[in-house]
């Protein structure tokens, strides 16, 4: 059958895991104190480009009434944002009360479900109360779930009662559907939440047991929620149903009063047919998870014979041709639902192959906690490398290229290069996420206003349609002229999105930044751009890509010249007096490299590192 690999998937994940402890720097990463489980309450809220959204929780939260005999703590869980949540949390750690305190973590795995377990891990309260960053609790909120776990020791996790705070006012044919907008009204009176009824409570409003979480939960979930895109949701579920299937009980206390904001673009029918694919094509796995494991090759052909018979009685019963939101959405979710074995069972064997390909991967894993601990502690660093004309020896500042540098704590090195942690922040989607940082640290800093940059740009960047509206804002905001940047592209990426590239240029002088391309080899790839769209090209002396023969770079040069366009070509990676004859043999007369200059902390007094 071909859902037995899923099967399998699903009694592995039932097995007990041990939990790995976080690298030790991780649990002194505050202030020098981490105690698990030494306060009442932990407040968690994982948000992804929260930062507009979190004041309205973050504010409800400092408000919090009956307080005094509680010993509580705040986490924002921040996942891999490219806003600013993590300026907006630092605000708010500058006057919150002292008694209680916002921690900020940043999880570079993208999905909610790595968000709460980071959460979970370092959290010091022995319940969990979980928020989305929509979520505004009611004054009481936090006072009521330590009451609740108080007066219900047999339960593992509870919900709130949530109310849908629209802000446009919903369609009477949608009131159905708000399940799926995590809106839970059912009544004013705690019930429990039983298996054989397979309801459970969303992950907003949830709170859990640190102990039962912790003991039940696998650290990596199946249903790893990363967006829509991945075609999947209800990760929330999948953490609560195994606390249930432990022994736990699961509980409804209308006392927790949560109001959800759910902006209008989330009543549309695009998004709402999207939600409700993923939830449907998540459902299998729900499903199985519920059940014993020799129930399971028995339920499997009777649920897809329930589905299939379902979706025939709707498209009896609607036709084909409704175009009501209530009912696309409800065929959607049953025609997902009918699919799910077969894209769950397609899941397990990608993440199986994937699997095999992965190798390192402690090294991978520890190199990703110190970029998470980059973010945290603000350990990265700018540095630059001047770059010069170079004329008989005689050399003159051009400009400086900005290079980063991450800080960490080992016993061997304490900064690392690009090529020692770029690679594992490509694989999990930090990249965008390290060129913002960059920018943001470099156009908002009191650097020399009259000096010029060149700033590399990763894949993830120049496919990013946000990015120019994102350096719009910083020019904006800075005193740097437009013209001082050149945002450099490698080869590679240029060949690989070519459209993306020809946009990014055209965005660019728009601006008023100039464009370079970095590694150049192939002349082609300069006749993608109009004559007037390339500012700097880079050759690469050294390193991947090289070029170290003196026709290589003539034949280079004359294709420059060839454009009749204004075009400075550059010579990097001049490492020694060999390097540096051959560059300046072929008529190259901007120069940059160790043979010149080592790169040096880029510092506000340019004085002072011009003559460091």
């Amino acid at each position: 059958m071909a859902s037995n690999a899923a099967l399998k998937s699903i009694d592995s994940a039932n097995r007990p895991q041990q939990l790995m402890p976080l690298e030790s720097s991780v649990q002194v990463a505050y202030d020098g104190r981490w105690e698990a489980d030494s306060i009442d309450i932990t407040v968690a809220i994982p948000t992804y480009n929260g930062g507009k959204r979190l004041p309205a929780v973050l504010e409800q939260l400092k408000a919090q009434t009956e307080m005094d005999s509680l010993n509580w703590e705040v986490i924002v869980a921040d996942n891999n944002s490219q806003d600013d949540t993590v300026n907006v949390v630092r605000q708010y750690q500058q006057q919150w009360a002292e008694n209680v305190r916002l921690r900020y973590t940043f999880v570079g795995e993208q999905g909610a479900a790595f968000a709460r377990q980071r959460a979970v891990e370092i959290a010091r309260g022995r319940i969990i109360a979980f928020l989305d960053d929509d979520n505004v609790p009611a004054a009481d909120w936090v006072v009521n779930a330590h009451r609740f776990a108080e007066a219900y020791p047999q339960a593992g996790a509870f919900g709130s009662q949530i109310h849908g705070d629209f802000e446009s006012p919903l369609p009477e044919e949608m009131r159905h559907m708000v399940c799926f907008l995590a809106v839970v009204e059912r009544g004013a009176e705690p019930h429990l939440y039983a298996p054989a009824k397979k309801i459970l409570p969303p992950g907003a409003g949830l709170v859990v047991r640190r102990q039962a979480w912790l003991q039940h939960v696998p650290r990596r979930l199946f249903l790893n929620h990363k967006g829509k895109k991945a075609g999947l949701a209800s990760e929330d579920l999948e953490a609560i149903l195994h606390i249930q299937k432990a022994g736990w009980e699961i509980w409804y206390n209308p006392k927790m009063v949560v109001y959800h904001q759910i902006p209008t673009a989330r009543l549309q029918a695009s998004y709402l047919r999207s939600l409700v694919r993923c939830v449907g094509l998540s459902r299998f796995y729900i499903r199985m998870l519920g059940l014993k494991e020799w129930q399971r090759p028995l339920m499997v052909p009777a649920y897809i014979a329930n589905d299939l018979r379902k979706l025939a009685l709707h498209v009896l019963k609607s036709g084909n041709s409704s175009q009501n939101i209530s009912t696309l959405c409800e065929r959607e979710h049953l025609t997902s639902s009918l699919q799910s074995p077969f894209f769950i069972t397609r899941k397990v064997l990608q993440d199986t192959y994937q699997g095999f390909l992965e190798k390192n991967k402690e090294q991978q894993a520890q190199t990703l906690r110190w970029i998470e601990r980059g973010f945290e502690e603000n350990q990265f660093q700018l540095y630059q490398q001047p770059v010069y004309t170079y004329n008989r020896s005689q050399k003159g500042l051009l400009h400086s290229e900005v290079l980063i540098r991450l800080g960490i704590v080992h016993p061997q090195k304490t900064l690392l290069l690009p090529k020692e942690f770029m690679a594992v922040a490509e694989t999990h989607g930090l990249a965008r996420t390290i060129d913002r940082w960059v920018l943001r640290s470099l156009l908002l800093s009191d650097n020399d206003s009259t000096h010029s940059y060149s700033i590399n740009l990763s894949e993830a960047t120049i496919c990013d349609p946000n990015f120019i509206n994102f350096l719009a804002s910083l020019l904006e905001q800075g005193h740097h002229k437009p013209g001082q940047f050149c945002f450099e592209v490698s080869e590679k990426i240029v060949k690989a999105n070519p459209e993306a590239a020809l946009m990014l240029r055209r965005d660019l002088k728009v601006l008023g930044c100039q464009f370079g391309l970095d590694n150049f080899q192939q002349s082609y790839v300069l006749e993608l751009f109009h004559k007037d769209m390339v500012d700097c090209i880079k050759v690469n002396l050294m390193g991947q890509g090289k070029i170290n023969k003196r026709n290589g770079l003539i034949r280079i040069q004359d294709k420059v010249k060839a454009t009749q366009a204004p075009i400075t070509l550059v010579a990097k990676g001049v490492e020694s007096n060999q390097l540096l004859t051959l560059a300046t043999t072929a008529g190259i007369q901007v120069l940059q490299g160790h043979k010149l200059a080592v790169p040096h902390p880029l510092i506000a007094d340019r004085a002072a590192s011009a003559t460091s």
